[in-house]
């Protein structure tokens, strides 16, 4: 009943170099998800990420902005979301921000790392964002599927939708709160 896609090529700068890779995760693999999920009549949830946008807007963006991704990461997760919504399954895309957790690589354990082996850390402060755990990601997603797949039209689910910690800080906030 559902397909929950949860793997991405998440090294956006290494993406660069290694564009080939970053597409086939990202959205190739998708894509077939979608098709796949169509075929099953199955409910689709994937991951997607704020880096579909350019990062110019001074408000949060909103799920109607319209998306100018900058890099082969924002790209590549773009071309997921497109090949998931025209693939007639029934979808849930959540666009993440600055995901961090106590497992994987993440700005929060790097932080940390680094803070137990240097003296001083340099940390850029002219980007913002919504640091966003990842429990509470899997808490946000249970809920939304359990709404979804208890109600009797779930098909007005259908969507993209940001999920995404309220508040926001720069990396340098963020550093200095880790």
């Amino acid at each position: 009943q559902i397909i929950v896609n949860a793997c991405a090529y998440t090294a956006v700068d290494k993406a660069e170099s290694d564009a080939d890779r970053a597409w086939k995760l990202n959205a190739t693999g998708p894509g077939i998800l979608a098709e796949e999920a169509k075929r099953r009549g199955a409910l689709l949830v994937h991951y997607s990420t704020d880096y579909v946008y350019d990062g110019t807007k001074q408000e949060a963006y909103v799920e109607e902005d319209p998306i100018a991704p900058l890099s082969v990461y924002g790209k590549s997760k773009a071309a997921a979301d497109a090949a998931i919504m025209g693939s007639g399954c029934q979808h849930l895309i959540f666009r993440l921000c600055w995901v961090y957790g106590a497992r994987g690589q993440n700005f929060m354990r790097t932080m940390m790392r680094l803070a137990s082996e240097r003296e001083q850390l340099r940390v850029v402060a002219d980007q913002v964002g919504s640091p966003t755990w990842s429990r509470m990601i899997a808490e946000a997603t249970t809920l939304a599927v359990r709404q979804v797949l208890g109600d009797s039209n779930r098909e007005k689910y259908n969507g993209v939708y940001h999920l995404a910690a309220s508040g926001h800080t720069s990396w340098h906030g963020f550093a200095q709160a880790i």
